[in-house]
């Protein structure tokens, strides 16, 4: 096949490049004979005998060949025209080789991609349980993290059970309240039907026992409240006097201010005088010495005599009014002294005087519930001296409280069973075998019924998911074989089979589906997705994981 490729191909070249037959024909038997030609093997061979010299002179110039007897086979213009046909010829035979070898390359992926459709928009799909919470409570531990493999009904989460089981301990009273009730119910049944006869003398006797209780209680409350009265006259009373002493407390403090601000000036006046007094007295003695000696005159010892007395005098004036405000201030401390003792006086009264009066006020309501007991036995002394009168329809009272009870106690036990069952949503376990992804619960975090807390991966059931387009499936039907190629696993190639194909395209699915009434509409291949499942079981060591991206290969004839 090869052989006549070549020998083809070389015919071609020398018709369309113009060769005439001679030359085609020796390159014919250059090919298949042997032989040799300037066109396929260059300056050898006849090559000397100018006979492919001619007949490409021919192919150039058009005009036969005219021999001249002076030509020499070293004629200067042709080899440089043959050097040039040979490098078109090469360029034209490498790009007659690469358009074969393409035709080739395409006739191959023809052959080995009929009847296949392929797409590498492709996922491992698979089963994600969501966990999530039931009830609202806080979070105690959380038992698993992520990637960890689990088992149906393994403990996941445990959240707090105090307040449901104080929830479910409620219903539990509730359901034995409403028995006791029925029992009651039905116990008093018997006994209105037995004791109606000798209730009515005692209703009477009850009647008139619970009139005279309430006039004494009336009296009683009278009294009470005539305690009250006076109780908070002396209150106000002794209020009054506290307040008239906390007056004279301010009045005598301020007069203590008053009168320790008059002794410290008279205690400066002292200071300041006896300094005088001290400085007179000397120069007294010293004019006294001068005048002996008479360095001085008479007068003017006189003059310094004179005020050393006016001196003396006033230290004794400022003393005087020391001793005076001293009295004072004794005297205001004193008059405090008594003003406080007068107010602990109008204190200890207040607080006698509101003891007696909480006590009568305790009188009065203490009173105020014996009247209330009172009227409370009466209107029951008058009830069931009614409810003598009424015995059928008492018991036909009765029974309609039994039946009630009855219908109680049927809510109290769906009370409990819904305590119970909220109880057993604290203890979140495992829907399904798996593997944990997606943990978001830590232990304290408070969680709220429906919150996704973590997802369990089904990896023992897993599918591919396709995403062919719509000119792909033309011929596609559900049990047609696919080939997988997950590219975690290169190399490896799963068999499945076409389980089912999209009712409609992913993008008419998705969230915010396109809206083509617009103006400006452009046209885009959409894709639908198919279903394939694997025929054969995964082998050992192979974990196909949601998500994971494959290249499927679908054989559709």
């Amino acid at each position: 096949m090869s052989s006549r490729f070549i020998t083809t191909l070389s015919y071609i070249v020398h018709a369309v490049r113009g060769g005439c037959v001679i030359c085609t024909y020796r390159c014919l038997i250059g090919t298949f004979g042997g032989g040799v030609c300037v066109w396929c093997t260059g300056f050898s061979g006849h090559a000397t005998e100018h006979a492919c010299y001619r007949c490409f002179f021919t192919r150039i110039i058009g005009i036969p060949y005219q021999r001249k007897e002076t030509a020499t086979l070293n004629e200067p213009r042709a080899p440089s025209r043959i050097v040039a046909f040979m490098r078109r010829r090469r360029r034209i035979l490498i790009i007659a080789g690469a358009v074969v070898a393409l035709l080739v390359a395409g006739l191959i992926y023809w052959l080995l991609t009929r009847g296949k459709e392929s797409t590498d928009d492709a996922q491992i799909n698979g089963h994600l349980v969501m966990v999530t919470a039931r009830v609202a409570s806080h979070v105690r531990y959380v038992a698993v993290d992520d990637t960890d493999r689990v088992k149906a009904g393994q403990l996941l989460v445990q959240l707090d059970r105090r307040d449901l089981l104080q929830t479910l301990r409620k219903a539990e009273a509730d359901l034995a309240s409403q028995k006791a009730q029925t029992a009651a119910a039905t116990s008093q049944i018997s006994i209105t039907q037995h004791t109606a006869p000798s209730s009515a003398g005692q209703a009477m006797a009850a009647t008139m026992i619970a009139s005279q209780g309430i006039a004494a209680s009336e009296a009683q409350l009278s009294s009470a409240e005539s305690q009250v009265a006076s109780a908070e006259a002396s209150v106000r009373a002794a209020r009054d006097t506290a307040q008239s002493a906390r007056t004279d407390v301010a009045a005598a403090q301020a007069q203590i201010r008053s009168a320790q601000e008059g002794l410290t000036i008279a205690r400066a006046d002292v200071t300041a005088a006896e300094s005088n007094a001290t400085t007179q007295a000397q120069e007294e003695q010293r004019y006294r010495y001068m005048y002996n000696l008479g360095a001085v005159s008479r007068q003017q010892y006189q003059n310094i005599v004179n005020t050393n007395i006016a001196a003396q005098a006033s230290l004794r004036s400022a003393r005087g009014r020391l001793a005076v405000a001293q009295t004072a201030v004794a005297q205001a401390v004193a008059r405090r002294a008594g003003a406080e003792a007068l107010l602990a006086r109008a204190n200890s009264q207040v607080t006698s005087s509101m003891a007696a009066l909480r006590q009568a006020r305790a009188g009065v309501r203490s009173a105020q519930v014996g009247l209330n007991q009172a009227r409370s036995r009466l209107r029951q002394a008058q009830a069931a001296q009614y409810g003598t009168e009424t015995v059928p329809q008492q018991v036909h009272i009765s029974e309609s409280q039994r039946r009630a009870a009855a219908a109680k106690i049927a809510q109290s036990y769906a009370d409990v069973r819904a305590a119970r069952l909220q109880l057993s949503y604290t203890t979140i376990t495992a829907p399904v075998a798996g593997e944990i992804a997606g943990r978001n619960v830590n232990p304290g975090q408070y969680v709220e019924p429906g919150q996704a807390l973590m997802a369990v991966v089904r990896l023992n059931d897993v599918w591919v998911t396709a995403n062919f387009k719509e000119t792909q499936i033309r011929h596609m039907k559900p049990g047609q074989v696919a080939d997988i190629h997950v590219d975690t696993y290169s190399g490896m190639c799963f068999r499945g089979r076409v389980k089912g194909i999209g009712a409609a395209s992913g993008e008419l699915l998705s969230l915010l589906p396109p809206q083509n009434a617009t103006g400006n509409f452009v046209k885009v291949v959409q894709r639908i997705p198919v279903r394939i499942v694997f025929d054969q079981p995964i082998p050992k060591g192979v974990v196909l994981r949601p998500g994971q991206n494959v290249v499927v290969t679908v054989h559709v004839r």
